[in-house]
Order: C-alpha cells, then sequence, then structure tokens
C-alpha cells in the first residue's frame, strides 16, 4: 500500500461516490516518512511549528485559542484549581461597563446537570496576573528599548527601500517615454506629438516623486536622532504607561500575556473572598500568590469571626454602631463589596442583633382606622418579615406577585396588614428556603407545564 496522508475508509465511503471516504491520518501513522527528500516551500519545523499553533487556535474546550475580543484578558488561560477544567468567560454590564467572570460549569454544560465548581470576578485575576507581567518585564526594559529603535531603524530602512523602487520606476518610465520619442520618425507628426506629451509627463512625475522623498527624508531621517532615542528609552521605561495607554488594545495585551504565560490556575478557597492564583510561565517556571474577590455577603468573608468578635468587644465597651464602624474601618475591616470601603453601621447593627446586644427598634405605630385592625393570623409587614428572618422588601415583593394575602389601610400611612395563619406560614418559610429563580424559570427536566385540577386551584388560590 503506498504512504498517504490521507486514506480511505471503506466503511464510510458512499455507493456511487468514490472521493467519500477520505480520512487524514496523523504523523504517526503515516507508513513512510521521508523528510527533505523533494524541494519544499518551508522547512519540516516550520511545518510543524504550524500545525502545532492551528491546532492551539482551535476552538476547543481543550486549547486555549485564539485571542478575541473582550476585556478578558485571560480568555482560554484559566484553569479551575478543583477539577482542572478550562474556565470560560461570562460578560455582564455594571456601571454602564463590560466585566468578566470566570466561570467553571463543565458539568452544567456538557451533561445539563450538578452545579458550578467555582466561579468569581474576573478583574481581580487579570489584575494579579498583569501585575507578575509587569514584574516580569520590568528588568527587560533596556532590551526593549534596543530592540524598538532596532525595529524603527527596520520600519524606516523598508520604508526607504521603497521610496527608491519608486523613483527607479519613475525613471524607467521617463527613460522608456525619452527613447520612443527619438525612435519616431519625423514624418508622423501627431505620433510625435503625442511621444513628446508623454515623456513629459513621465518627467514631470519624476520631478514630483523626488521632491516628496526630498521632504520625506528631511521629515523622518534614515538614522535616529538623540531626542528620538531618549524618548524610546522612556517609554521602554515606563512599561506600565504603555500597558495602560489608550492606543494600547485589549488585544495586543492579551498577546504579551500569551507569550509570557503557559496558563493561569484558580482556586477560591471556599466560598470566602480568597484566591489562590498560580501562574505557569512559558518554560515551566510557576508563581503562586493569592488576591481578594468581591463576593456578596460578609459571612463569607474569611475574617467573618473577627469581626464579629471585635464588634463584641467595641459593643462591651458602650461604643455606638456608627463608631464602630468607623474603629473597624480605621483597623483595617473591608466590606464584601460595594462602592463604598468600610462596613456600614446598618451591617454593624445587624450583627449587634445577631449577638442579642443590640434588641431590634421598637418604634411607635400608629393607630389603625376604625374597622381595620389587624385580626387573627394577620400580621403587619414589619412584624411577618421578622417572623420570617427576612427583609421587608422581600415580603413587599411577595404581595405583589400575589403569594400572600393582604390589605392596606384606607387612609395614610397605608400599611400593609397580610394574612399568614400557621399552614400559611409553613408555606412562606418553605417558599423563603427555596434558592432565587426557582418560581421564575422552566427546568430543563420539565416536559409539559403542570396543570392544576380545580380542587387544587382552590387551595392555592385560598392560600395565596
Amino acid at each position: 500500500m503506498p504512504a498517504r496522508r490521507r486514506r480511505i475508509e471503506h466503511r464510510r465511503q458512499q455507493p456511487g461516490r468514490p472521493s467519500t471516504g477520505r480520512v487524514v491520518r496523523g504523523e504517526d501513522e503515516w507508513l513512510v516518512f521521508i523528510p527533505d527528500a523533494l524541494p519544499a516551500y518551508i522547512t519540516i519545523e516550520q511545518y510543524r511549528a504550524n500545525l502545532a499553533r492551528l491546532a492551539a487556535n482551535a476552538a476547543r474546550a481543550e486549547t486555549p485559542g485564539t485571542v478575541r475580543s473582550g476585556p478578558a484578558l485571560l480568555a482560554g488561560l484559566v484553569r479551575c484549581g478543583r477539577c482542572g477544567k478550562r474556565m470560560t468567560v461570562r460578560y455582564h454590564q455594571h456601571a454602564g461597563s463590560t466585566r468578566p467572570d470566570y466561570v467553571c460549569a463543565r458539568q452544567m454544560t456538557d451533561y445539563g446537570s450538578g452545579e458550578r465548581c467555582q466561579a468569581l470576578n474576573g478583574a481581580c485575576v487579570d489584575a494579579f496576573v498583569t501585575a507578575q507581567v509587569l514584574a516580569a518585564l520590568a528588568p527587560a526594559a533596556l532590551e526593549v528599548s534596543l530592540r524598538a529603535a532596532q525595529q524603527v531603524l527596520a520600519e524606516r530602512a523598508e520604508l526607504d527601500k521603497i521610496w527608491s523602487q519608486r523613483l527607479e520606476r519613475a525613471a524607467i518610465n521617463a527613460d522608456r517615454a525619452r527613447r520612443c520619442y527619438r525612435l519616431a520618425e519625423p514624418e508622423n507628426r501627431l505620433v510625435v506629438r503625442q511621444l513628446e506629451k508623454d515623456w513629459e509627463q513621465a518627467l514631470a512625475a519624476q520631478q514630483t516623486l523626488q521632491e516628496e522623498y526630498d521632504r520625506f527624508t528631511q521629515t523622518r531621517p534614515r538614522t535616529l536622532t538623540a531626542a528620538e532615542q531618549r524618548a524610546i528609552t522612556a517609554l521602554a521605561g515606563d512599561i506600565e504607561g504603555l500597558w495602560s495607554a489608550e492606543t494600547t488594545t485589549d488585544a495586543d495585551r492579551k498577546e504579551i500575556i500569551r507569550a509570557l504565560v503557559e496558563q493561569v490556575t484558580v482556586t477560591v478557597l471556599g466560598t470566602s473572598e480568597r484566591v489562590t492564583v498560580t501562574i505557569t510561565w512559558a518554560g515551566g517556571r510557576t508563581t503562586t500568590g493569592e488576591t481578594t474577590r468581591p463576593v456578596a455577603l460578609l459571612q463569607q468573608l474569611s475574617y467573618y469571626p473577627q469581626i464579629k468578635e471585635r464588634i463584641r468587644e467595641l459593643a462591651g465597651q458602650g461604643h455606638r454602631a456608627e463608631a464602630i464602624a468607623q474603629r473597624l474601618h480605621a483597623e483595617g475591616f473591608r466590606p464584601a463589596r460595594g462602592r463604598g470601603n468600610r462596613i456600614s453601621a446598618s451591617a454593624v447593627k445587624a450583627i449587634l442583633r445577631e449577638l442579642g446586644t443590640l434588641p431590634p427598634p421598637a418604634r411607635p405605630r400608629s393607630a389603625s382606622p376604625p374597622g381595620e385592625e389587624p385580626g387573627r393570623d394577620e400580621w403587619w409587614l414589619e412584624d411577618l418579615a421578622t417572623e420570617l428572618d427576612m427583609p421587608a422588601v422581600t415580603l413587599y415583593s411577595w404581595i405583589y406577585r400575589s403569594w400572600v394575602n393582604a390589605r392596606k389601610e384606607s387612609r395614610r400611612p397605608y400599611r400593609w396588614i397580610l394574612h399568614a395563619g400557621p399552614t400559611q406560614l409553613a408555606e412562606l418559610r418553605e417558599r423563603r428556603t427555596r434558592p432565587p429563580g426557582w418560581y421564575t424559570r422552566l427546568r430543563w427536566t420539565d416536559t409539559e407545564p403542570t396543570i392544576p385540577t380545580q380542587d387544587e386551584d382552590q387551595t392555592a388560590s385560598s392560600h395565596l
């Protein structure tokens, strides 16, 4: 059998179509391989490098793929530290800007089941890796300046070569027009007149091009001036300025990172704000560090027990919530997330209530209109929210979703009075324990919507 890169699988052939069934085989499956037997356009090393580059650029789960648009600088390079799979990038809008998130949800993506390994805000990981990359580039500032100067000189030499070729082409055209004019017979006056006109136009074009070249050499000489060399050295020394410059695009930053970094392994410690980042550099060396990510709740912070203990101590010393918040900020305690960089007084009050140090606020409640007072199994909205241990605003949204029966007073301040007996309280507590989106999305396991019977519909309406 002759050696072929593409063999024919007879099981894949279609009747009447002899060109079908061809399968590309790998280099290790070739029967015969004789390199450099015939003259080639490229070397075998360049050929293999091209194949490796094409395989790496493929958009697959196991390959990083090409550089794509978007502000995520580590797209395709981040791996999950828990399962080892490649993490995907998801974007969301926040405050008018696009923010990236790195998510590991391979089980959900492939099989439609399971849970996400981990997910975190991408800005913190990008900032950590960027700082490491800039630190790695800092010792090479002198080499960067020399390479930049060489590149500028090479570009100017290339431009000068292009100009010389244009001038040479113009001189050839003028010389050809001159020879045509001199070889013409004097009796052919019309032909001679046209050839003379063409010669004059060629000479004018040559003169114009020579003047343009003279102006170009005056503005951009072949060698760098002392001022230009100092400017290049200053720019190369300010790598951070070049990195954050407006002319540097996200694609440029991604290319620089990919030239230095092979992969980045990310591990979130539990559900806290602490993230372990391991950078695998090109060449095999690794750098391990830790960064912080924004989390949703104050209870997720790794130093939340220290915050509670410190609040207990300060409250025992007689400090109020606002003074405790200021002391926590001065001592370096920071909130989970948010625009501010300090723990608010309301969060301190919530922790004091949890510790039993601060009683719930008791505000005087005005009398209801005659005949509209809460009756049996009826609650004020704030009281029922306290009973269910949930925010009052969430319970307020349940009213408009018809998940709880409620009525409003007929005059100011138009307070809500909710009906919730023992059965309804149990249902509301169960509803409170369910995750967000339980009632607003259709599960993939549901094939048909459930149509309640008449008795079930009446029972549900009576509960709501």
